[in-house]
């Protein structure tokens, strides 16, 4: 496909849905809302971001026009998105899990891609990630490119090209912030969202009931 060029909001949507689908397949494919939820997570995001139910919808029809998402046929009367990100992009698993990485959490070193990618099944060695990063920046339209070491750093960071070329600005201002370690989200925490996904989706589906009646 032709190069892409996505909006912040679509970025963090489309990682966000790339992202659950190995993470929690048991939630996938997902509604707006569980969406717009992952999108909005405190952990493992850089920057964090407030996207309303509208934002996500918006970026989600972005998203299906450049045939980078699409609705599950089989969702019922809640609709409910998978991603195609792969095979528009024709990236192979571990590729598209370094790449989703550098969406979600911004710029990062290798060392920190091989810890944070490994959730979503990346290069599990240095000689991988680095590989990798090789082949998404050696392309006719590089899908990432390379920063400059910043001082007291060991190495250098790496940045997604997705939402296009960064002002040195937006460089130094994301470089600059501060990441946290990967860490698990504990079990409790993990229910308690469940639970919470799993209200909003009655609801959503007592409304769509309470419209298809009134309507009628």
């Amino acid at each position: 496909m032709s190069q892409i060029l996505l909006s912040p909001n679509e970025a963090r949507v489309l990682a966000a849905l790339v992202e659950k689908s190995i993470t929690t397949p048991q939630y996938y494919p997902m509604t707006v809302n569980a969406l717009m939820m992952a999108s909005n997570q405190k952990n493992s995001r850089s920057p964090v971001m407030n996207l309303t139910e509208g934002d996500t919808g918006a970026a989600l029809n972005t998203l299906e026009a450049d045939k980078l998402v699409t609705r599950d046929d089989n969702a019922g009367r809640v609709p409910k998105w998978r991603h195609r990100f792969h095979h528009q992009l024709l990236l192979k698993a571990p590729t598209m899990a370094v790449l989703a990485t550098l969406m979600l959490r911004g710029p990062q070193t290798p060392a920190e891609l091989r810890a944070n990618a490994a959730v979503l099944n990346g290069p599990p060695d240095a000689e991988g990630i680095q590989a990798t990063l090789n082949d998404l920046a050696d392309r006719a339209s590089p899908f990432v490119m390379q920063l400059g070491k910043q001082p007291g750093q060991a190495a250098a960071r790496w940045i997604h090209l997705l939402s296009g070329t960064p002002s040195a600005a937006e460089i130094n201002e994301a470089v600059s912030r501060p990441m946290r370690a990967p860490a698990l989200e504990p079990a409790s925490s993990r229910s308690d969202l469940e639970a919470r996904l799993a209200q909003l989706e009655a609801r959503i589906d007592e409304l769509e009931q309470r419209l298809t009646a009134a309507g009628g």
